[in-house]
């Protein structure tokens, strides 16, 4: 079974702080009860929102779809699918 994975780790040691798998099928879902104009309104992110969903939706996709550093806050986020 695909499973979404956000996983948090501090930026500077490589630590993990906290990670969240849901599978992707219960994501999928979630997408479809979105509305269609949802990822433009997040106007700055609106490219890595639709990246995610387009990811979540095309079932051959595993790997990393986003992988976010804030070096400001120590922290680096990852989302992917495996």
């Amino acid at each position: 079974m695909r499973m979404l994975k956000i996983e948090t780790f501090v930026y500077q040691s490589g630590e993990l702080v906290d990670a969240v798998s849901v599978p992707s099928t219960l994501a999928k879902t979630l997408i479809k009860l979105l509305p269609k104009n949802f990822a433009s309104q997040f106007e700055e992110n609106s490219e890595q929102l639709e990246a995610l969903m387009s990811a979540i939706s095309a079932p051959e996709f595993t790997g990393t779809i986003l992988d976010i550093t804030d070096k400001k806050e120590n922290e680096r986020v990852v989302i992917s699918i495996s």
